[in-house]
């Protein structure tokens, strides 16, 4: 297996200006959330069949091990706040893609969670697509369900109130906080589930804005870094307080980290006070309840 980097890789500029009698197909692939039994079968066949894999740097290496060893690997990673110039750095990754392809290789895009929640995915289709190049996108579970089911966090849950789902960048391409509705943000924050991507570092700065424009300060919020992985850890506070929590806590280990903001956000003591209200039950009780479960689904069984 050649592993190489991104700075390694040369681009011949013959390759990038000739045309193969066939363009190799490219597959945006998402790696999903961390854990690596949440890989796809699809995207485990496509790393199977693979040339060349260009690849995120928080792609796990067990992910990794199941690119052929007679294929290429090329870390084409970069990290929320790496000083690097993004836009040529994204260049970079399209003409890997291209003068690949344009040997004819089998080429994966290999991307943390999905390609088209906040992978740049949208960007990378737009480019294969205006060179001609055969191309098929496979989805990831985003971090957001990751972290969701990992931690036992529903996004939506009725008894909560919370039937709307928001998906939102926490900084944007200029550091800065991203022009977001932070008004209506703040109107429907116990009303509904934000989860900021990459929002760790303008933590300070989210809190301020919603309580700025309302939101109330007992809002539920919750942050998860490394998301289904074994290094996972959350920690759980309020709108206003996680930012004294944090440091508090001394939360954070350099991975990346998830915001959830909302009723849910506050599910697992919920779910402790449950169990902890089951436990005190009277037995009986709690046997007859174990009977009439087992007894229904043996009847739906036979149904």
């Amino acid at each position: 297996l050649e592993v190489t980097s991104q700075s390694d890789s040369v681009i011949d500029a013959k390759a990038m200006t000739s045309h193969s009698a066939q363009l190799g197909p490219v597959a945006l692939v998402g790696a999903g959330p961390g854990d690596p039994e949440l890989l796809t079968l699809r995207a485990l066949r496509k790393l199977e069949a693979a040339d060349v894999v260009l690849h995120d740097s928080l792609i796990p290496e067990e992910v990794l091990n199941f690119v052929p060893k007679t294929s290429k690997l090329i870390n084409v990673g970069k990290r929320c706040g790496d000083v690097k110039d993004r836009g040529l750095q994204q260049q970079e990754i399209h003409d890997l893609m291209l003068v690949n392809s344009r040997r004819g290789c089998k080429v994966v895009r290999l991307k943390c969670g999905d390609p088209f929640i906040f992978g740049r995915g949208g960007e990378e289709l737009e480019f294969l697509a205006e060179h001609q190049v055969p191309c098929e996108v496979v989805p990831g579970i985003t971090s957001a369900l990751g972290a969701a089911a990992s931690c036992q966090v529903p996004l939506t849950h009725r008894g909560f109130s919370t039937n709307h789902l928001h998906f939102c960048v926490g900084q944007s391409k200029a550091k800065s906080l991203p022009d977001l509705e932070w008004c209506e943000m703040a109107r429907r924050a116990m009303k509904q589930t934000a989860v900021f991507y990459m929002g760790l570092k303008l933590l300070d700065q989210i809190c301020a804005k919603l309580r700025e424009h309302g939101a109330p300060d007992d809002t539920p919020m919750m942050l998860v870094e490394s998301a289904t992985s074994s290094r996972e850890q959350s920690l759980h506070a309020t709108l206003a307080t996680m930012p004294d929590e944090i440091v508090k806590q001394q939360f954070g280990s350099g991975g990346p980290v998830l915001i959830i903001l909302g009723p849910t956000a506050s599910f697992p003591a919920h779910l402790d006070r449950l169990r902890e209200k089951d436990i005190g039950a009277h037995p009986a009780a709690k046997r007859r309840r174990l009977i009439e479960a087992d007894q229904f689904s043996a009847d739906a069984a036979d149904a």
